[in-house]
């Protein structure tokens, strides 16, 4: 479960009446849900900032996108699209507003400049890199190209600007297994993600052979088979019918041991299904940002066995960090890439578009 981040009095806050803090502090505590965390005090801490910042979004004609694994006040608070990596895709593109600021990783918010050059794009948090991402370089996939000339390559969309312009076609969690089904040939370069390469290896058995990249995330790398097992054990013992949902950047042993493997918002959205359908105790394999919005958008009862783990990187970002950057951004917290990096990166997008629709 998430923690609550106070404001550290870095930065100076707008003053507003005292019925206009209750009335957002109000509201944030029936949206986030948590009260143990989020309680009516806290709401109240963060009021002034998450006013200001949904005030300046009107002012400057800004379309705040942040990832599900963003903390909850920032997904309740002031995004206006919160989802995984392949619907934000489409929000960063079809979004009207001027400018996106991105509260994510870095490789996120550069994914929104490159269907969006036109378009100001704004990453609050520069340092927010991401350990996938990090693990694979430009040159890294001419290397393979080289080494397996005229084989098609995927690349999760977890990579950098750079890497998705040497590609032939980019795939997010969602969509990975339907695209690379459809590319010719029998055979396939998969990069960065090695456990998602493994899934896709089993899944494409018999029919194309994957030449696999060896990059992880480090908080889905965390996640066993053998705990899972053992969890499902304990809660047999108490009597529960635990359903096991999990994200597929996760080994192939924990995906074997999973009732639901699927992208960050499809476990969000079983996950509050079974809830509905009278089955409430749920572990959910991934980063900790899906249980906070499992828990904040359920509307009956639910019980989230085990734990999760949270991305360092994914929450590096916080209101204040959103506010200063709308205020004034930093030349650091404005995306600016190559032309000829946005061009070419942009067909392998364009064509995630085309095959998974």
């Amino acid at each position: 479960m998430s923690s609550a981040p106070l404001p550290s009095g870095l930065i100076v806050l707008k003053s507003y009446s005292e019925e206009d803090i209750e009335i957002e502090a109000l509201r944030l505590q029936n949206s986030i849900k948590q009260m143990s965390l989020w309680d009516l005090e806290t709401c109240r801490t963060i009021a002034p900032l998450t006013l200001e910042i949904n005030e300046l979004k009107r002012e400057k004609d800004v379309f705040l996108i942040a990832h599900s694994y963003q903390t909850p006040d920032i997904v309740y608070g002031v995004a206006d699209s919160v989802s995984d990596s392949y619907s934000l895709s489409k929000a960063a593109r079809d979004a009207p507003q001027s400018t996106i600021l991105f509260s994510s990783v870095r490789f996120m918010a550069e994914t929104a400049k490159i269907v969006s050059p036109h378009k100001t794009v704004i990453h609050p948090s520069p340092e927010a890199g991401c350990s996938l991402s990090d693990s694979i370089t430009a040159e890294d996939v001419r290397k393979l190209k080289e080494k397996y000339p005229g084989v098609p390559v995927a690349c999760y969309i977890n990579t950098s600007a750079e890497v998705k312009a040497e590609v032939d076609v980019c795939v997010t969690s969602s969509n990975f297994l339907k695209i690379c089904e459809k590319l010719p040939g029998n055979r396939i370069i998969f990069v960065p993600d090695s456990l998602m390469g493994k899934h896709l290896t089993e899944h494409l058995a018999g029919k194309k052979e994957v030449i696999n990249y060896d990059g992880e995330c480090y908080v889905h790398a965390t996640f066993t088979g053998a705990k899972i097992r053992s969890w499902r054990e304990r809660s047999l013992v108490q009597g529960l019918d635990l359903k096991v949902l999990s994200h597929p950047e996760c080994d192939a042993d924990v995906l074997a041991e999973s009732d639901v493997v699927g992208s960050s918002e499809k476990l969000m959205n079983e996950a509050l299904k079974l809830s509905q359908e009278g089955k409430p105790d749920i572990m959910l394999i991934t980063e900790c940002g899906t249980a906070d919005r499992v828990r904040a958008e359920s509307e009956n009862e639910i019980n989230l066995i085990g734990t999760c783990v949270m991305c360092k990187y994914m929450k590096m970002t916080q209101l204040e960090d959103i506010l200063q950057s709308l205020r004034a951004p930093r030349p650091e917290q404005i995306i600016e890439l190559d032309s000829e990096v946005i061009q070419r990166a942009q067909y392998s997008l364009n064509e995630m578009f085309r095959l998974a629709e």
